[in-house]
């Protein structure tokens, strides 16, 4: 009889402090706000449903902010959403008008009407904040926090439901009570997590307390193990705030929940032998991290089951446990089921659980599989329909109907089964790429890390015989600087409209620390670290383009001139990394829009093999082009079909001589204006979809559209540039 499968559920809960070192109050919303969605939805959720275990990892300066909000404090943007409207200055206007569309447009605004009036209004370039009423104002402020409620508190608290009813004309009154609630849903937060995990149903874990990138505080020349090529700042190699990070850690879990964590999940699941080492010394019994590191450790004596059981790694002084995440399975629930039915992403994982079990089951097994999948625990739910809802519902209602697949809680499942695997070593990288290079190696990282290093030194050198006080403050603020999310923005790979507060708080950080000793802070730490930096931006079409489909390649000149798109580069706040496509350009002449997927600059040319790429043209009417990837790589026969405005309205498409060429990997095709139903002149949009069946796979671009207008004659002479 074949064994069930454990499913290790692993949700990671995290922000990082957002408190002005200034002034000491709260600067920005997203405790407050994940909290009445996120925060509260999962736990609440799996109370629904008792026989779903799971393990939390909660961040300890998270659960810092959850209290102080429970303890009265409030940031800068419920101070005003609080405010009256007719009371606004003329600054807070404008600060509302710039802010308070902070949510994803698709799930959270574009369904909402007065939501998106406003927000097509606020896009307008000619709109001042003049131009908008006390009435326009009130109702932003109560649709943008309404927007961040969750289904827990929508089924809790019925007035978010009369709310939404409502739609528009907002009283002062309502508005507070509204704000009231998100307050409520604050208190309830870290008791009904702590009640959870005091009946079995979850486990909670820790991380170091501020969110460091623990490898490199305890020396940063550890980067130059797994990104070797890449330049390094100054060495920064502190131990001894790792350990404090780690002890702060595991002090505050107690404090907040009655009980020492034995697990914990290391910052961007970044590990090295000698983090392993400090978990083990700090009495803590198992983590995890990213399923690169296990590869790398095993090198090439590996096999695809060695994913799917606990390993030990002996350090000095101890051992520690250590389980690896399926990544496939966790990026499909942190990027590619949002954008799928439900019923088609549960059926498509439990489906993926089943072939792991298949591929990977022994007659004369006696311990069973542990898959685990770990992933962000807040930020996916913005991207999915109802918070996702209708998707971790039915995942969990399926998985309760399974006999064959068991949910547990990590530490659970290792006393019961202890690994039977052992680690030599453990490679050093993240839970991204294998290696560090999101938070060092790049220019603006690097000189964050000098200046990290330089405040550490001053601390150093100035600690000694200085007021207790004033020591442990100083060394708070120095902690704070030295989590991972100020490096994170710092890089060339994201960008946020909070990139200056992210850049403000580091550096504040940094000025508090000599402050505290009483020192002068320099004065470079008074100016931003981002002038100068590049953002990854789409480049538009500077000239038109005719790309031969008669030849068996294209050349450079046929794209010469066509706008691009770098897909690589992951955007917004969370991270995913591009499996397929590298690059998409495109362009037009007067007759046809051209389109050209590039893979990857390293490694293979990816197997398209059973993809369909969907484009979707948004104009008068929109219009889809399927293209099957496994056609030959002649020009042949594609698919075009109207669509009404959803695609499951589709109407069946007929064949038209669609131009079209799959060779090593990158993707070719034109298709005529008339096709698209598109004059001169006329603006569109389009986004394409990597299709394997019903499951999207990926979207390009990820979170926004290409925006162009049809060409007329004079199209290169308005572009033309020496």
């Amino acid at each position: 009889m074949t064994r069930p499968i454990h499913l290790a559920l692993v949700w990671h809960m995290h922000q990082p402090s957002y408190r002005d070192p200034a002034n000491g109050q709260l600067a920005l919303p997203w405790v407050r706000l994940h909290a009445t969605r996120a925060y509260f939805d999962m736990a609440w959720l799996l109370e629904q449903h008792p026989d779903v275990r799971a393990s939390f990892n909660l961040v300890p300066v998270l659960v810092e902010q959850i209290r102080a909000y429970v303890a009265g404090e409030r940031d800068r943007y419920w101070a005003l959403s609080r405010k009256p409207a007719r009371t606004l200055t003329t600054a807070e206007r404008a600060f509302v008008l710039r802010h308070f569309f902070s949510v994803p447009v698709a799930t959270d605004i574009r369904p909402r009407p007065r939501y998106w009036r406003l927000h097509q209004r606020q896009r307008d370039g000619r709109r001042q904040p003049a131009d908008f009423s006390d009435a326009d104002l009130r109702d932003l402020q109560v649709l943008f926090n309404l927007a961040w409620f969750g289904f827990g508190a929508r089924a809790e608290y019925p007035l978010v439901e009369q709310l939404e009813k409502k739609g528009h004309g907002f009283t002062e009154d309502e508005k507070r009570k509204l704000l009231d609630l998100q307050i409520a849903v604050l208190r309830r937060l870290l008791p009904l997590y702590r009640r959870l995990a005091e009946r079995g149903q979850i486990e909670l874990t820790t991380t170091p307390y501020y969110h460091p990138i623990l490898p490199l505080l305890i020396d940063s020349d550890a980067a130059a193990r797994c990104q070797p090529q890449q330049p390094l700042p100054p060495r920064f190699a502190w131990p001894a705030d790792a350990r404090a990070q780690v002890k702060r850690a595991i002090d505050a879990h107690s404090d907040a929940f009655g009980a020492a964590p034995a697990g914990v999940w290391p910052a961007e699941g970044a590990v090295s032998p000698e983090a392993m080492e400090l978990f083990a010394r700090s009495g803590l019994k198992w983590t995890a991290t990213d399923e690169a590191q296990l590869w790398k450790s095993l090198g090439a004596h590996r096999e695809e089951r060695d994913r799917y059981r606990p390993w030990r790694l002996a350090v000095d002084g101890g051992h520690i446990d250590v389980v690896f995440r399926d990544r496939t399975l966790s990026d499909l629930i942190g990027f590619t089921y949002a954008r799928n039915p439900a019923a088609v992403a549960i059926e498509d994982l439990v489906g993926r659980l089943d072939a792991i079990r298949a591929r990977n089951h022994r007659p004369d097994d006696d311990e069973p599989l542990l898959v685990t999948i770990a992933l962000d625990g807040e930020n996916p739910w913005e991207h999915y329909p109802e918070s996702g809802r209708g998707f971790l519902e039915g995942l969990y209602a399926a998985l309760g109907r399974r006999d064959d697949i068991v949910t547990v809680r990590v530490g659970e499942h290792l006393e019961a089964h202890p690994p039977r695997g052992q680690l030599e070593t453990i490679h050093s990288g993240s839970w991204i790429g294998g290696d560090y290079h999101i938070w060092i190696g790049s220019a603006v990282e690097n000189q964050a890390w000098g200046a990290l290093g330089e405040t550490r030194q001053y601390f150093a050198r100035n600690a000694a015989g200085a007021d207790p006080e004033a020591v442990e403050a100083a060394h708070r603020h120095l902690l704070q600087a030295e989590g991972s999310d100020w490096f994170w923005w710092y890089g060339d790979h994201f960008a946020s409209e909070n990139d200056e507060d992210f850049d403000h708080l580091f550096r504040a950080h940094l000025r508090a620390v000599y402050a505290r000793l009483g020192g002068e802070p320099p004065t470079r730490l008074d100016r931003s670290l981002y002038p100068g930096r590049l953002r990854d931006e789409t480049v538009p079409p500077k000239a038109l383009i005719s790309p031969r489909f008669d030849t068996a390649a294209s050349t450079y000149f046929d794209w010469s001139g066509a706008g691009r798109l770098d897909l690589a580069g992951p955007a917004g706040s969370m991270y995913q990394a591009a499996h397929y496509f590298g690059r998409l350009r495109y362009g037009f002449d007067l007759e046809r829009l051209y389109l050209r997927f590039e893979p990857l600059p390293e490694g293979p040319a990816p197997d398209l093999s059973g993809l369909v790429l969907r484009i979707r043209v948004r104009g008068r009417d929109d219009r889809i082009v399927e293209l099957p990837l496994d056609a030959p790589a002649e020009g042949c026969v594609r698919r075009l079909g109207a669509t009404s405005a959803t695609p499951s309205a589709a109407e069946d498409p007929t064949d038209r001589p669609i131009l079209g060429r799959v060779q090593h990997g990158t993707v070719e095709l034109g298709v005529a204006f008339a096709d698209l139903d598109l004059a001169v002149g006329e603006p569109a949009a389009l986004t394409a979809n990597l299709m394997r069946g019903k499951v999207t796979l990926e979207r390009f671009p990820q979170h926004h559209d290409i925006e162009f207008t049809v060409p007329d004659a004079g199209f290169e002479a308005a572009h033309w540039t020496v």
